[in-house]
Protein backbone atom coordinates (compact mmCIF):
# COMPACT_ATOMS: atom_id res chain seq x y z
CA UNK A 1 0.00 0.00 0.00
CA UNK A 2 2.96 2.36 0.94
CA UNK A 3 4.76 1.50 -2.18
CA UNK A 4 2.13 2.49 -4.76
CA UNK A 5 2.06 5.87 -6.37
CA UNK A 6 -0.64 8.33 -5.38
CA UNK A 7 -3.49 8.33 -8.25
CA UNK A 8 -3.14 12.17 -7.88
CA UNK A 9 0.58 11.40 -9.17
CA UNK A 10 -0.60 9.26 -11.89
CA UNK A 11 -3.49 11.34 -13.26
CA UNK A 12 -0.93 14.77 -13.85
CA UNK A 13 1.54 12.57 -15.60
CA UNK A 14 -0.98 10.93 -17.78
CA UNK A 15 -2.40 14.05 -18.56
CA UNK A 16 1.02 15.66 -19.48
CA UNK A 17 2.08 13.07 -21.45
CA UNK A 18 -1.69 12.94 -23.03
CA UNK A 19 -1.56 16.78 -23.71
CA UNK A 20 2.17 16.46 -25.51
CA UNK A 21 0.90 13.97 -27.34
CA UNK A 22 -2.09 15.41 -28.65
CA UNK A 23 -0.09 19.00 -29.59
CA UNK A 24 1.94 17.56 -32.28
CA UNK A 25 -1.07 16.20 -34.05
CA UNK A 26 -3.15 19.61 -33.57
CA UNK A 27 0.10 21.86 -34.64
CA UNK A 28 -0.45 19.33 -38.31
CA UNK A 29 -4.31 20.09 -38.30
CA UNK A 30 -3.65 23.77 -37.78
CA UNK A 31 -1.06 23.77 -40.41
CA UNK A 32 -2.93 21.95 -42.87
CA UNK A 33 -5.47 24.43 -42.23
CA UNK A 34 -3.34 27.19 -43.11
CA UNK A 35 -2.30 25.21 -46.26
CA UNK A 36 -6.33 24.67 -47.19
CA UNK A 37 -7.10 28.49 -46.36
CA UNK A 38 -4.16 30.00 -48.39
CA UNK A 39 -5.18 27.74 -51.53
CA UNK A 40 -8.48 28.81 -50.92
CA UNK A 41 -7.54 32.63 -51.09
CA UNK A 42 -5.34 32.30 -54.00
CA UNK A 43 -7.92 30.99 -56.34
CA UNK A 44 -11.13 32.62 -55.26
CA UNK A 45 -11.25 36.27 -56.03
CA UNK A 46 -12.86 38.42 -53.37
CA UNK A 47 -15.11 41.19 -53.83
CA UNK A 48 -12.74 42.80 -50.75
CA UNK A 49 -8.94 44.26 -52.16
CA UNK A 50 -6.76 42.04 -50.23
CA UNK A 51 -3.00 42.39 -50.36
CA UNK A 52 -1.37 40.38 -53.17
CA UNK A 53 -0.19 37.36 -52.56
CA UNK A 54 1.34 34.70 -54.36
CA UNK A 55 -0.09 30.87 -53.87
CA UNK A 56 3.53 29.80 -54.00
CA UNK A 57 4.27 32.08 -51.04
CA UNK A 58 1.49 31.20 -48.96
CA UNK A 59 2.31 27.10 -49.46
CA UNK A 60 6.18 27.85 -48.87
CA UNK A 61 5.23 29.65 -45.29
CA UNK A 62 2.60 27.20 -44.59
CA UNK A 63 5.05 24.22 -45.23
CA UNK A 64 7.53 25.93 -43.20
CA UNK A 65 5.41 26.09 -40.17
CA UNK A 66 4.66 22.39 -40.75
CA UNK A 67 8.47 21.63 -40.86
CA UNK A 68 9.38 24.00 -38.11
CA UNK A 69 9.69 21.74 -35.14
CA UNK A 70 11.33 18.79 -37.01
CA UNK A 71 13.99 21.44 -37.70
CA UNK A 72 14.20 22.49 -33.95
CA UNK A 73 14.50 19.31 -32.82
CA UNK A 74 17.33 18.38 -35.72
CA UNK A 75 19.63 20.79 -33.91
CA UNK A 76 18.83 19.82 -30.42
CA UNK A 77 20.05 16.13 -31.18
CA UNK A 78 23.18 14.78 -29.80
CA UNK A 79 25.24 13.57 -31.86
CA UNK A 80 26.17 9.80 -32.93
CA UNK A 81 28.90 8.51 -31.67
CA UNK A 82 29.58 7.80 -35.37
CA UNK A 83 29.78 11.46 -35.82
CA UNK A 84 31.82 12.37 -33.34
CA UNK A 85 34.59 9.66 -34.28
CA UNK A 86 34.36 11.21 -37.66
CA UNK A 87 35.09 14.50 -35.81
CA UNK A 88 37.74 13.33 -34.30
CA UNK A 89 39.51 11.29 -36.75
CA UNK A 90 39.24 14.23 -39.25
CA UNK A 91 40.76 17.19 -36.64
CA UNK A 92 43.83 14.73 -35.61
CA UNK A 93 46.88 15.37 -37.17
CA UNK A 94 48.58 12.53 -38.63
CA UNK A 95 51.75 13.50 -37.22
CA UNK A 96 50.06 13.19 -34.13
CA UNK A 97 49.20 9.29 -34.42
CA UNK A 98 51.25 6.63 -33.65
CA UNK A 99 53.20 9.01 -31.63
CA UNK A 100 53.38 8.21 -28.14
CA UNK A 101 52.70 5.07 -26.13
CA UNK A 102 54.41 1.32 -26.66
CA UNK A 103 54.09 -0.16 -30.39
CA UNK A 104 53.05 -3.54 -28.63
CA UNK A 105 50.92 -2.42 -26.67
CA UNK A 106 48.41 -0.03 -29.11
CA UNK A 107 49.32 -0.88 -32.61
CA UNK A 108 45.73 -2.31 -34.00
CA UNK A 109 45.52 -6.27 -34.62
CA UNK A 110 43.06 -7.93 -37.28
CA UNK A 111 41.75 -11.39 -38.50
CA UNK A 112 39.05 -11.88 -41.05
CA UNK A 113 36.61 -14.49 -40.45
CA UNK A 114 34.59 -16.04 -43.87
CA UNK A 115 35.25 -17.09 -47.11
CA UNK A 116 37.85 -14.98 -49.55
CA UNK A 117 36.24 -13.36 -52.41
CA UNK A 118 32.85 -12.61 -50.40
CA UNK A 119 32.16 -10.19 -47.60
CA UNK A 120 34.45 -10.48 -44.66
CA UNK A 121 33.92 -10.09 -41.38
CA UNK A 122 36.78 -7.86 -40.44
CA UNK A 123 38.09 -8.60 -36.35
CA UNK A 124 39.99 -5.53 -34.76
CA UNK A 125 41.99 -5.88 -31.39
CA UNK A 126 44.44 -4.13 -29.32
CA UNK A 127 46.57 -5.83 -27.02
CA UNK A 128 45.89 -2.92 -24.73
CA UNK A 129 44.94 -3.74 -21.14
CA UNK A 130 43.28 -1.39 -19.56
CA UNK A 131 44.47 -0.33 -16.05
CA UNK A 132 43.25 1.31 -12.99
CA UNK A 133 44.83 4.11 -11.81
CA UNK A 134 47.44 5.31 -11.12
CA UNK A 135 48.52 4.33 -14.11
CA UNK A 136 45.03 5.38 -15.73
CA UNK A 137 45.88 4.40 -19.39
CA UNK A 138 42.79 2.59 -21.35
CA UNK A 139 41.43 2.75 -24.35
CA UNK A 140 38.34 4.93 -25.37
CA UNK A 141 37.10 4.40 -28.49
CA UNK A 142 37.54 1.76 -31.17
CA UNK A 143 36.83 2.28 -35.11
CA UNK A 144 37.08 0.75 -38.62
CA UNK A 145 36.80 3.27 -41.44
CA UNK A 146 37.14 3.19 -45.37
CA UNK A 147 40.34 4.50 -46.13
CA UNK A 148 39.08 5.42 -49.34
CA UNK A 149 36.01 7.71 -48.40
CA UNK A 150 36.50 8.43 -44.88
CA UNK A 151 33.71 6.83 -43.89
CA UNK A 152 32.76 5.32 -40.43
CA UNK A 153 31.94 1.43 -40.92
CA UNK A 154 31.38 0.99 -36.53
CA UNK A 155 32.89 2.62 -33.84
CA UNK A 156 32.74 1.83 -29.97
CA UNK A 157 33.05 3.50 -26.64
CA UNK A 158 35.06 1.52 -24.17
CA UNK A 159 35.30 2.51 -20.15
CA UNK A 160 38.23 1.75 -18.05
CA UNK A 161 36.87 -1.34 -16.97
CA UNK A 162 36.22 -2.93 -20.26
CA UNK A 163 38.64 -5.96 -20.45
CA UNK A 164 37.51 -7.33 -24.13
CA UNK A 165 39.03 -4.55 -26.59
CA UNK A 166 37.26 -5.90 -30.11
CA UNK A 167 35.10 -4.81 -32.51
CA UNK A 168 34.01 -5.97 -35.83
CA UNK A 169 33.06 -4.99 -39.28
CA UNK A 170 31.95 -5.91 -42.96
CA UNK A 171 34.90 -5.30 -45.96
CA UNK A 172 34.52 -6.33 -49.33
CA UNK A 173 37.46 -8.27 -51.05
CA UNK A 174 40.38 -5.46 -51.87
CA UNK A 175 38.81 -3.12 -49.70
CA UNK A 176 41.41 -0.65 -47.79
CA UNK A 177 40.34 0.19 -44.26
CA UNK A 178 41.60 1.79 -41.27
CA UNK A 179 41.55 0.31 -37.90
CA UNK A 180 41.92 3.29 -35.06
CA UNK A 181 41.93 3.06 -31.34
CA UNK A 182 42.03 6.39 -28.63
CA UNK A 183 43.99 6.10 -25.21
CA UNK A 184 43.28 8.78 -23.10
CA UNK A 185 47.33 8.91 -22.34
CA UNK A 186 48.78 8.40 -25.54
CA UNK A 187 45.97 9.71 -28.40
CA UNK A 188 45.14 7.88 -31.95
CA UNK A 189 46.97 4.65 -32.96
CA UNK A 190 46.08 3.67 -35.91
CA UNK A 191 46.62 1.10 -39.14
CA UNK A 192 45.41 0.41 -42.79
CA UNK A 193 45.16 -3.00 -44.42
CA UNK A 194 43.40 -4.42 -47.04
CA UNK A 195 40.72 -7.08 -47.05
CA UNK A 196 42.01 -10.40 -49.18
Amino acid sequence: EALRPRKGFLAGRRCARAKAASEQPMRAVHCLTVLSSAAALAVSRPCISWPSVSRRLAMQQASALLLLPRAAAAADRKPTLKEMVAQLDASTPQEDRNAAGEKADHFPQISFEGAQGQGRKVVFTVPHENLSPPSFSYIELMWIKDASSGAILTAKKFSASDPNLVITAFGSSGQKLTAASKDNKYGIWQGTFVVP
